[in-house]
């Protein structure tokens, strides 16, 4: 009596080690097409290096730092390596004249000076409660073609002025980075119990 033997095929040889490679390859693709991790974020207080801090923190990414330029007052902070005071990645903090008691009359005086200036626009002006803090968000366009620059301000009480928060670069690199602006700016809280973050 003869018996068949299970001789394997070539197409059974072949399918799990073509199962193996699609597999492979489907899990290449996955890990090309995803972005890179984002580094977490921490709160810190705004202030300088040496002196008294804002009575304001703000979410930064892990590892960025707190610098400061001799020619330009204020400070910066950005990632490691960033160059105030022109790097598009560092934000810009300074003092203001302009008393923030009032957001909305400040929105419209920006808003009036608009109209009067064709050197520059504000094309969004935004009153915004940051945890009970009223302040401003502003975009401010200036210039034409390669020259054509893009600001974010947030503009917050301190005391009977003001303080600023500004993210600035190129107008195609403005545009790319601006949910990144969005997410630093709108991060700013004002330390507990502050009294200089209440408007005068």
């Amino acid at each position: 009596m003869s018996t068949k033997r299970n001789v394997p095929t070539v197409r059974s040889r072949t399918l799990p080690v073509l199962l193996a490679v699609l597999a492979l390859l489907g899990s290449l693709a996955l890990n090309a097409a995803a972005p890179p991790a984002e580094k977490p974020y921490r709160r810190i207080v705004v202030g300088p290096q040496a002196g008294a801090p804002l009575p304001y923190t703000i979410e930064v990414p892990e590892g960025w730092q707190v610098v400061q330029a001799k020619e330009v007052p204020g400070l910066f902070m950005g990632p490691p390596g960033a160059i105030p005071p022109n790097d598009p990645s560092l934000i810009y903090v300074r003092g203001s004249q302009v008393s923030l008691a009032n957001p909305a009359q400040v929105a419209q005086s920006i808003r009036d000076n608009d109209a009067q200036q064709p050197t520059w626009s504000a094309p969004r002006i935004e009153v915004k409660d940051l945890g009970g803090v009223k302040g401003l968000l502003v975009r401010m366009d200036s210039g034409e073609g390669e020259k054509a620059r893009s600001t974010l301000v947030l503009k917050l009480p301190l005391g009977d002025k003001g303080v600023d928060f500004l993210c600035q670069a190129p107008r195609a690199q403005f545009e790319k980075n601006l949910p990144q602006y969005e997410r630093l700016l709108l991060s700013v809280r004002a330390v507990a119990g502050a009294p200089e973050a209440k408007p005068k």
